[in-house]
């Protein structure tokens, strides 16, 4: 998942990207996307990236072009949260980028809709034997490539080492030892908490598939409404209103900004984030002094296991784009080991592409092992077309459980209730 887990853009880029946007916004017409300054084959591209990520754009696509001299790219920044719907509205009027980096979960229904173009395996073969196979899962559909994965993360437990010292804790294995620990860490008279509560679907799932939950069934219909998804909700409930580990915060806006701010001031002692998150923290009043204060492990199992969503950023070429061979150009060209390489390194995360892994540059890095070593731990789950479609409503409903407005009984009645009329032709088990 995520810009899920989304940072505030580089300074300095701002206002590049306002001018960009204003630009979009007036429009163009199909014959000025499809050349560009000289008669070169010009490309537009939707680019979500925030922070780190879109500060090493604006270099990456230079070299691009530079490589490519009869080609020049325009890179305009959407933002995350919006840009799937922009995305399907501008293809059904006609329009819309040449290409648009898309979450994982965005593309089953750019599938349904018609609106991306498939990438004939034949012309990937090389990047096809070199892709993660989580990455391999996301692109795949229907045995059609219809996108390049650009990166993959998955969620890990961040800790404050210096906090666990004072307290002479090692790093939990289980949910007893976290509550525990938590326990432990919070200092009511110093303001300090244990635990920060992301009330969000997609960070929901540790605590889920750790109780044995599924939001689905083997057969792909809805199963969220089951004791083992209620006791993941009663588990938080436990950490927030007996132990009161968690600090007392509004959980219904601002909520991950909350989060990531009070975990790098030293507020909050750990907090299950993504490496996404790395350099906003290390840059935090807690650690920017010693950023070997930053600790990272492997999330506590539950009853039935640990378990961390898979996010995977990918790119996708328009099913109206004019110039699908330069566009896929430059889709290998993201894909390629060098470029791989470049973004693992600026956002800490993890390459999609196996052999990236062995750069010495992400081999020194401290944090990574700890990622691969969770993305390895997962669990099997069962999946839905629909299941990006979970998240928003979800997260809904936990933030009220966990703000007093709802039990997680209630709270799963209603989201069955409201799952079966949006998508009627669903039915839950």
């Amino acid at each position: 998942m995520n810009n899920k887990k989304s940072q505030s853009p580089v300074l300095g880029f701002g206002v590049f990207f306002a001018l960009l946007l204003a630009f979009f916004c007036h429009g163009c017409g199909e014959s000025e996307k499809k050349t560009g300054a000289g008669g070169k084959t010009r490309l537009e591209f939707w680019n979500t990236m925030e922070g780190p990520e879109a500060a090493i754009m604006p270099e990456l696509i230079k070299e691009f072009c530079e490589k490519n001299p009869e080609i020049e790219v325009e890179s305009i920044f959407i933002d995350f949260y919006k840009a799937r719907d922009k995305f399907k509205e501008s293809v059904k009027a006609g329009a819309g980028p040449d290409i648009m980096r898309a979450d994982r979960f965005w593309l089953p229904d750019f599938i349904r809709e018609q609106a991306i173009t498939d990438i004939q395996a034949s012309t990937i073969k090389d990047e096809i034997e070199d892709m993660v196979p989580v990455a391999r899962g996301v692109v795949v559909h229907d045995g059609k490539y219809w996108a390049m994965p650009l990166s993959v993360d998955c969620l890990a437990m961040f800790y404050n080492k210096k906090h666990f010292a004072e307290k002479g804790l090692k790093v939990p294995a289980n949910f007893d030892e976290f509550a525990e620990a938590a326990r432990k860490l919070t200092d009511d008279a110093s303001g300090r908490y244990g635990f920060f509560i992301y009330p969000n679907g997609w960070y929901f799932e540790p605590f889920v598939y750790g109780f044995g939950g599924q939001y689905f069934n083997p057969e792909g219909r809805l199963a969220i409404n089951s004791d083992e998804v209620r006791k993941a909700m009663e588990y938080l409930l436990y950490l927030k209103d007996q132990l009161r580990v968690v600090p007392p915060v509004n959980l219904r806006s601002n909520a991950y900004q909350t989060m990531i701010s009070s975990f790098k001031s030293g507020q909050v002692s750990m907090i299950f984030t993504g490496p996404w998150a790395i350099r906003t923290i290390i840059g935090g009043t807690a650690f920017k002094d010693d950023n070997n204060n930053l600790g990272i492990g492997q999330l506590p199992e539950g009853p039935h296991g640990t378990y961390s969503p898979t996010g995977c950023q990918t790119l996708v070429i328009s099913k109206n784009s004019k110039n699908y061979d330069a566009a896929l150009k430059f889709l290998r060209y993201m894909f390629s080991p060098e470029v791989q390489k470049q973004l693992s390194v600026v956002n800490f995360g993890l390459p999609a592409r196996r052999t990236v892994f062995a750069a010495p540059e992400l081999k020194r890095d401290p944090y990574l092992q700890t990622f691969i070593r969770q993305l390895q731990m997962s669990r099997n789950v069962f999946n839905s077309p629909l299941r990006g479609e979970i998240y928003k409503p979800l997260g809904e409903k936990l933030q009220m459980v966990l703000n007093g407005d709802l039990t997680p009984e209630y709270a799963l009645n209603d989201f069955v209730a409201e799952w079966k009329a949006r998508f009627p032709q669903e039915r839950e088990d």
